[in-house]
């Protein structure tokens, strides 16, 4: 199996996916808190992952390590949150737009 056919397939979900997200008027600022809630859904499910894997000691980094995996897990659960789409931040925003909004039309 080359490269080939994964490329085709990719470039065929990114079309679904296209169809499937239409635009719509969104709080910008709003979406963006429920992306980083995403983020961190995202990195919480990657620490449990990183604790699964044994540290042998052999490259051991010490506590500058530990800093260091800590702020790149960080980053990669925002990168993720960000360039895919779990749903959490969409169904996060529809809850919590449907009631700001409707605080606001009340006040």
């Amino acid at each position: 199996m080359g490269i080939e056919p994964l490329k085709y397939q990719y470039l065929q979900l990114n079309k679904i996916r296209e169809v499937r997200r239409p635009e719509i008027k969104r709080d910008e600022k709003l979406f963006e808190a429920c992306e980083d809630f995403e983020a961190l859904f995202v990195k919480q499910m990657l620490d449990s992952m990183r604790q699964t894997v044994p540290k042998t000691g052999i490259l051991n980094g010490g506590i500058a390590e530990d800093i260091f995996e800590e702020m790149l897990y960080s980053e990669y659960a925002k990168l993720f949150s960000r360039n895919t789409r779990l749903g959490i931040a969409e169904a996060v925003y529809r809850e919590v737009s449907s009631g700001v909004f409707s605080n606001k039309k009340k006040s």
